[in-house]
């Protein structure tokens, strides 16, 4: 019998495609099958899973779909989300947390991530640990504590994956910084703008390793060299296995293993 699916309210909707329910579906559909291939799984059905950042696509797309899964554990700060999530997904596969974790974009009344030492499941049990939009609004300090926070809970043979923006531009053309440059072609007062604010933040910061690109709306696009980002990786427990380069569904992506 398919699982029982839910309808989640607009209010409770975040991020791009949010007025666009069967998109956001059709789009996580895709990230399933990209974790299949680069992940070397044939499907979840033998793998526990934890969805940092969850929001509710993924959840719903795997009920909606019927796509096995041994377990399933979302987190997101987003409290009443995850109230929602709780109150209407039956399915014992899923369970759903709150994490009242700081970011200035999300969650800006909650705890610092550096002061949060652990989660509320068990170590060592997850195949997968994914996070999709999430390093993307981290500046380095959190980057690097959300690495360290989720090295306890990673499976020895399991694997940590997640999106990010690289300040970099790529063959595909699909990256952030390749559309970025494009829009900047069209737009010299955007360009001048932008100048002045990675101006100010390498004054202030002697690197351009980070950048937070823009200001006025912070960590809504915060961007890693990726020397930096690899460094950060490697300084809290874990080891890379690669680096990709931006597909149609997600920006570049890191798949890394327990050091």
């Amino acid at each position: 019998m398919p699982a029982k699916s839910f309808d989640i309210p607009r209010v409770l909707r975040r991020g791009g495609k949010l007025n666009d329910v069967e998109t956001s579906v059709q789009s996580t559909l895709k990230i399933i099958e990209l974790m299949y291939r680069k992940l070397d799984v044939p499907d979840f059905s033998k793998s526990h899973v934890l969805d940092m950042g969850c929001g509710w696509r993924m959840a719903k797309t795997l009920l909606d779909n019927n796509i096995p899964i041994a377990e399933y554990v979302g987190m997101d700060v987003f409290a009443e989300m995850v109230d929602f999530l709780q109150t209407n997904v039956s399915d014992p596969r899923f369970s759903f947390h709150t994490l009242n974790a700081h970011n200035e974009m999300y969650n800006p009344s909650g705890s610092p991530l550096l002061e949060l030492t652990a989660l509320n499941v068990p170590e060592a049990t997850f195949d997968i640990i994914c996070l999709f939009s999430v390093f993307t609004h981290l500046a380095p300090h959190d980057y690097a504590a959300m690495l360290k926070l989720l090295r306890p809970y990673v499976h020895p043979e399991g694997k940590l994956i997640f999106s990010l923006f690289v300040n970099e531009t790529t063959t595909s053309g699909l990256g952030f910084i390749d559309n970025v440059q494009s829009m900047w072609s069209k737009n010299l007062a955007g360009l001048e703008a932008h100048e002045d604010s990675f101006a100010s933040q390498f004054k202030e910061n002697g690197t351009l390793d980070f950048i937070d690109f823009d200001p006025a709306q912070p960590l809504k696009w915060a961007i890693f060299s990726r020397e930096y980002a690899i460094q950060l990786v490697e300084e809290n427990g874990w080891k890379i296995e690669s680096l990709n380069e931006p597909e149609e569904e997600i920006q570049h992506y890191m798949i890394c293993t327990p050091a």
